[in-house]
């Protein structure tokens, strides 16, 4: 933007060479050489400021022709007046649709002879005031809402030079001026008066003041950049321009802005069933506010953003996830566009979408589904911060949340130390299985040896009896037996008349008998003596069998002689046997035995030799895992060293105001309770596990070496009785269960100690109420620098003035246009208008609710006037704010309109620099 153009309409403007003032053709070439410009150098919004008044037809070709292009020319004069040692020039730009003839006829009145022109031709005159110069200018701002700022401060013809400091810090506090152009060194003069006035927030702007169309936003300062002046603005309103004048901090520059570099989220689509169902925001790069009523789906908002993210609530995960279902619905997805910043190229974007109950997926615009989490698409140590609904005072109470939350803050390089931490107790682990299964192992050695000793002593009765022969004659006899009697059971079946050959011989003759009746029956001589033949036959058949029967038997009786023989032979040596069994305690006499015995002490030996070979390993776990364990204390230590040396950072950064403290292993309270839910079923007291966990430098290797010494050590160390000490040491030794190596990896995790500064003392947080607790986490967490930061009415518990004094000028700070801000983008719900008000919010969400459904009445910055009334309307208080802005800003000064049903519509614009 440039408010100080001038044209030929005044004679210090030079025209296009051998140009005519006066032809038409001439004036609309030169208009449009004139927007060329202004095109070329970007101004987007301009002022004619010629001097006195607005110069026709010059006024309304340039502003025509730029309108082509999307440029607002405005109008305005360089009042000259007759002041000071030389006069003193102040632009005056006007709202957009002023009449030219209004403002001409206006600053005419204002001299002290009305009569008389300002200008003639191209000259013109200075204007003697008939009321003083701050007056004067107040009512002329009163009649018109225009700006007010004195050219070029400090040179001639400026408001320093001309009227001396004194003076011209009068005016500019009376008539509260809208900013200073070109101020040189004139802003140290004025504050050296000692005039009251807000001389911190006295924009300093770099207009043109061109001598020719080539000078437009080509002037050089004097250390060679051109003059340039940028605005933050998402409405085009000389209302928005006068609001931006007044908040230089965080919306005026004198620089070309740059592009932001903070990881951020560009914007949230919601889709689904759900009460946010439609909603798609688009989120500046620095203060988003979400107003609204309760109800209104400003927490829903905030939770689903966390859901889409992946990110882990620090309470009430239960009740936070409950709203997202209900914010999205049965298969609902939120799709979260995020950008971050690049060293080595322009910005990436991601794409991160997340249906209701899966998993979030990520993608690049361009080649499409890529392998990171959503937090990775922030970039190292980028991931946002999160504290919503009670999560503020839920974490200022509590040691382990303000462990996580400091961790988070610090982002990959405790998560690695972390991760180290994990590895040497994973590794602890790892070797306390394979020393349990060695010390397993090694305790079959007894049992082995008792087995071995036995073996060999029952090999040793079997040698030394002589058992073995003497079972080798027994088993020989044995065969003998075997044989004797099979012999004898072979006549015996022999003889029987049911044995194969006697059924045989019988059938024979039946067969004989049959034929001999056949023969017999013919009554021939030849069948006659054939059956005669066949009787004889019959005889000597009959006859054999009684010889073959009578032989049967002389034999079976010879060998029951020999069985009985065989019998007195075997006796004593059967005693005998039975002796051996008696003294081997055995039922019966295995031939196979021995070798069965043998077998069994080799395969014991060779085990017995196995465990041997192992005891060097056992020795070699043993001493690994001391060398772990100190491994693991120095992890610790590395691990305490990265949050002490953060929280370092984090106190000069604050300035004392708050005081962030480490102390290593410090977190009794939860050292208490994991001790506790070790010795769980040991029938060990609350109070003697407590007092053990509770000893300062004490930790679970500490523990587990004095467990090892016995209960009397335990009770001399930890002051508990002894039955308490032989309950814990019995449970901690047990043989059945390795807990000893589980309690060695014990430690108490790092305390964050928070303090602050309260009428000159530091104190913790316990000292605090819960507003003060509430502040110290707040300051906290803006000590870190470009993180994106989501809260949810972090103004709960806070009073007004904290609001005002400290996390507004914390918003401030990190969102300036200064080369140390604008770094962080901060999305938060409220219900405190200070917090968009005097935070100077980008955009303005305001949220509505019916019928289940949200609804978005509009969105955009405060220096939109839909937006202002909203935030009076809505907030509690708001009308205050606007007051106390003014106040400490100066600039607009708002009344509530009378009606607060009036629709406002949907501001689209967003905020952005306009040069």
């Amino acid at each position: 933007m440039d408010f100080h153009l001038h044209t030929p309409g005044v004679d210090s403007f030079a025209g296009l060479d051998g140009m005519s003032y006066d032809n038409h053709d001439d004036q609309r070439k030169l208009a449009t050489t004139y927007v060329n410009r202004l095109c070329e150098v970007g101004i987007e919004i301009a002022a004619i400021t010629d001097y006195n008044g607005i110069r026709l037809p010059w006024y309304d070709l340039i502003k025509e022709e730029a309108a082509k292009q999307g440029i607002i020319v405005l109008p305005g004069a360089e009042l000259s007046l007759a002041e000071g040692k030389q006069g003193v020039h102040i632009l005056v730009v006007f709202p957009q649709g002023t009449p030219p003839a209004a403002i001409n006829d206006y600053l005419k009145s204002l001299d002290r002879d009305p009569s008389k022109p300002l200008w003639t031709g191209r000259k013109h005159r200075e204007i003697e005031l008939q009321k003083p110069p701050a007056e004067a200018l107040s009512q002329l701002r009163e009649r018109f809402g225009c700006l007010i700022i004195p050219a070029h401060g400090d040179a001639k013809k400026g408001i320093v030079a001309a009227m001396g400091a004194n003076l011209a810090a009068r005016l500019i506090a009376e008539a509260d001026v809208d900013g200073l152009d070109h101020p040189g060194g004139a802003l140290p003069k004025l504050r050296s008066t000692g005039i009251s006035h807000r001389w911190d927030h006295l924009a300093q702007v770099e207009f043109s003041d061109p001598r020719s169309i080539g000078d437009i936003g080509g002037k050089p300062l004097a250390d060679g950049t051109m003059r340039g002046t940028w605005l933050k603005l998402s409405s085009t309103s000389l209302d928005a321009m006068r609001l931006a004048l007044h908040d230089p901090e965080t919306r005026v520059r004198t620089v070309a802005p740059v592009l932001p570099r903070n990881a951020r989220i560009i914007s949230i689509k919601i889709e689904g069933s759900g009460f946010l169902a439609g909603t798609q925001l688009m989120f500046d790069a620095h203060l988003n506010t979400l107003i609204g009523g309760r109800g209104t789906g400003k927490s829903a908002v905030l939770e689903t953003i966390r859901y889409g993210l992946a990110l882990d609530p620090f309470c009430e995960r239960k009740r936070r996830d409950d709203l997202v279902k209900h914010a999205l619905g049965s298969g609902g997805c939120v799709t979260l566009e995020i950008e971050r910043h690049s060293d080595s190229g322009p910005a990436r974007r991601y794409i991160v979408k997340r249906v209701l109950g899966e998993t979030p997926c990520v993608f690049d615009p361009d080649s499409g589904r890529i392998d990171i989490t959503p937090r990775d698409a922030f970039g190292p140590d980028r991931e946002p911060i999160i504290l919503l609904q009670r999560e503020i005072d839920q974490v200022s109470g509590e040691v382990e949340y303000r462990r996580q939350l400091l961790d988070r803050l610090i982002g990959d390089e405790v998560n690695a130390a972390e991760r180290e931490v994990d590895e040497v107790r994973r590794r602890l682990r790892t070797n306390g299985a394979e020393l349990r299964k060695h010390v397993l192992e090694q305790a079959k050695r007894p049992e082995l040896q008792s087995q071995i000793a036995k073996l060999t002593h029952e090999l040793d009765l079997f040698q030394q009896t002589g058992a073995l022969n003497k079972l080798a004659t027994h088993d020989r006899l044995q065969t003998v037996e075997r044989s004797l009697t099979s012999a004898r059971d072979v006549t015996s079946q022999a003889s029987g008349t049911d044995s194969p050959w006697r059924q045989a011989l019988h059938d024979l003759q039946e067969t004989i008998d049959t034929k001999r009746g056949d023969l017999t029956a013919r009554g021939d001589d030849l069948t006659g003596a054939a059956e005669k033949a066949l009787s004889l036959a019959t005889v000597a058949i009959t006859t054999a069998e009684q010889k073959i029967v009578m032989a049967l038997a002389e034999a079976r009786e010879a060998i029951e002689g020999l069985r009985a023989e065989h019998a007195a032979r075997v006796l004593p040596l059967a005693d005998e046997l039975n002796r051996i069994k008696q003294e081997l305690h055995a039922e019966r006499l295995d031939p196979e035995r021995p070798l069965k015995l043998s077998s069994d002490r080799t395969s014991r030996q060779d085990q017995l030799d196995a465990l041997d070979r192992k005891e060097h390993a056992g020795i070699a776990l043993r001493s690994a895992r001391l060398g772990l364990l100190d491994e693991l204390t120095k992890a610790r230590a590395r691990e305490s060293q990265v949050r002490a040396d953060t929280a370092a950072r984090i106190n000069s950064h604050l300035s004392g105001r708050v005081e962030v403290a480490i102390v290593a292993l410090g977190d009794r309270h939860r050292f208490t309770e994991d001790l506790r839910q070790l010795l769980q079923g040991s029938g060990a007291s609350g109070a003697a596990i407590e007092t053990i966990a509770m000893s300062d430098g004490v930790d679970g290797s500490t523990i587990a070496s004095i467990v090892t010494e016995g209960p009397v050590e335990l009770t001399q160390q930890f002051d508990v009785t002894v039955a308490q000490a032989n309950k814990i040491c019995a449970w901690l030794t047990d043989e059945d269960v390795d807990r000893i190596s589980e309690l060695e990896i014990l430690a108490p995790h790092d305390r964050v100690d928070i303090r602050l500064h309260v009428d000159g003392e530091a104190r913790t947080l316990d000292r605090l109420s819960a507003g003060q607790r509430a502040t110290a986490i707040l300051l906290l967490i803006f000590a870190i620098d470009g993180r994106c930061m989501i809260l949810d009415q972090p103004e709960d518990d806070l009073d007004n003035r904290f609001i005002f004094d400290d996390v507004v000028q914390l918003i401030r700070s990190q969102k300036s246009t200064s080369s140390t801000g604008g770094n962080r983008q901060i999305i938060a719900a409220t219900h405190n208008p200070n917090i968009p008000v005097l935070g100077d919010a980008e955009l303005v969400v305001v949220l509505d609710a019916g019928n289940d459904q949200v609804r978005v009445l509009a969105q955009g910055s405060i220096d939109a006037e839909d937006i202002r009334t909203h935030i009076r309307q809505v907030l509690e208080g708001g009308e205050e704010a606007f007051l106390r802005r003014y106040t400490k800003y100066g600039g607009i000064r708002l009344s509530l309109a009378p009606s607060r049903a009036a629709p406002v519509a949907i501001a689209e614009q967003p905020v952005a620099l306009v040069s």
